[in-house]
């Protein structure tokens, strides 16, 4: 049997091992800072957070909206004149006080900007493609910053742990910005789910809509056949956009929206709204880690995510729930109906079978229904109190309530990495195309061996970024 060994990694030369190191040399944390907080970056109430926002463009805006009372003293994007206009728009958009930005540093290099501005920031929120998360993040961590990302927490699974521990032994506040992880209906669901509403849940059926434009381009596109000529905007740092990743001449294909279907910087459909959809049944039923992961795909590419997939986990029987299988559909794959004309959610959502009922929760955690409808009449007078403390207000402001002495928030990393996991586990199946049984304890697969290096990130890091 495959003994699940650890993986060396590919050797380096003189040059790239002193690039590496020279900017490493700040990700490493001291013995001092072990088991503490991050009480030097730690506000009173009364005070502002001191913001930097890494990757302004896009998701970025969510960041601005989602801190209304705090000070953004640094933004950076690799592409400044689309960062700027994003910001700009969302400010005016959401009637932002302009004193929050008026003062704000620009930067295209989110190592630049550490090394100008450390001491003025309390706290880093990251909107940035999938695989620079981990770099960026880390690079925050090393500075006891406290840190927010994006959906997914990570690109692949040795990233996630990484981060995680460095997380946790920086002491740091942490968040991953999956919106329904801070909103009603996921306590609903939890709640019901433990008051036995529906009995034993044995089986979840979780989708999405994606992948749809502007987010993919068309599964088989590869981005190397043939590359066009085409010149780099002015205003596009392309190296620092791959950052991690390996060289590759420019392409529009990717940039700026359609690097979730590429392998080599997102993670497809699954890692795009897996922690949304699956988060609920994540949280409902404690699911922890799987035993096995299996896809089957529409036609597969070297270089880019299926068009359509169907995913499924396998959970062991975990306290006093039995065994669970979860389906994950997307593309043109849907779930069966859980009952006669019911209208499945467009955007995607989750089932929860019971040896006593169904629930449906639709995307982001919005809303919770059992069903048929009759039966949601029936027990509308029965429903369990509520138990499980409510959040006001989004992620962003919760982790920022939580940087000042609040609880903790709810996509701390020590939940976030485990629903991450799941996630990627899928990715990893997709890819495969095979079973793959799971040993978390080794972070392997012990029956398929060579599937193991789709656990890491499948390609040597570009020297210079310190991971």
């Amino acid at each position: 049997m495959h003994a699940c060994t650890p993986r060396s990694p590919a050797p380096r030369t003189r040059r790239q091992f002193l690039a590496a190191s020279a900017f490493a040399s700040v990700l490493i944390l001291p013995h001092g800072l072990r088991g503490q907080g991050a009480g030097s970056t730690r506000r009173s109430p009364n005070e502002r957070l001191r913001i930097a926002l890494v990757g302004a463009g896009g998701r970025g805006g969510a960041a601005l909206s989602g801190l209304p009372d705090e000070q953004f003293v640094a933004l950076c994007d690799v592409d400044e004149k689309r960062g700027r206009a994003s910001i700009e728009a969302s400010a005016k958009k959401k009637g932002a006080e302009n004193a929050r930005l008026k003062d704000a540093r620009w930067f295209k290099d989110f190592r630049v900007m550490f090394e100008q501005m450390a001491d003025q920031i309390d706290a880093v929120a990251i909107a940035t493609p999938d695989h620079m998360h981990f770099p960026i993040a880390m690079a925050a961590i090393a500075h006891r910053k406290h840190v927010f990302v994006e959906k997914p927490m990570c690109r692949c699974l040795t990233e996630v742990r990484r981060l995680h521990a460095a997380a946790k032994e920086a002491g740091v506040v942490t968040q991953m910005g999956n919106q329904g992880r801070a909103g009603e209906g996921i306590r609903l669901a939890r709640e019901w789910v433990q008051a036995g509403l529906i009995g034993d849940v044995h089986t979840v059926h979780t989708w999405t809509d994606r992948p749809r434009l502007p987010w993919f381009h068309p599964a088989d596109f590869d981005p190397d056949a043939n590359p066009k000529d085409t010149p780099v905007p002015s205003t596009l740092d392309w190296p620092l956009w791959l950052g991690v990743a390996p060289d590759r001449p420019y392409r529009p294909e990717i940039v700026p929206s359609f690097w979730r279907g590429f392998t080599d910087y997102g993670t497809g459909s699954l890692g795009d709204m897996g922690c949304h959809q699956i988060d609920a049944p994540f949280y409902a039923l404690d699911l922890g880690s799987p035993t096995s992961v299996e896809a089957a795909t529409t036609t597969r590419y070297p270089k880019t995510f299926p068009a359509s997939t169907c995913v499924t986990w396998k959970f062991p029987a975990r306290g006093r729930r039995g065994p669970v299988e979860m389906k994950w559909f997307d593309g043109t794959m849907k779930p069966p109906l859980p009952v006669p004309g019911f209208k499945l959610s467009e955007s995607g959502g989750s089932l929860f079978y019971g040896s006593n009922g169904i629930m449906s929760v639709t995307s982001h955690s919005g809303s919770v229904r059992l069903l048929p409808e009759e039966r949601m009449q029936a027990l509308a007078s029965q429903l369990p109190p509520k138990s499980i403390p409510r959040v006001s207000g989004g992620p962003h402001r919760e982790w920022a309530d939580a940087i000042r002495g609040g609880p903790k928030p709810g996509s701390n990393f020590d939940y976030a990495a485990g629903l991450t996991e799941v996630v990627l586990l899928g990715v990893a199946a997709q890819r495969a195309q095979a079973r793959l049984e799971w040993d978390a304890a080794r972070a392997c697969f012990p029956n398929r061996p060579d599937a193991d290096g789709l656990v890491g990130p499948g390609y040597a890091y570009r020297p210079g970024f310190g991971v």
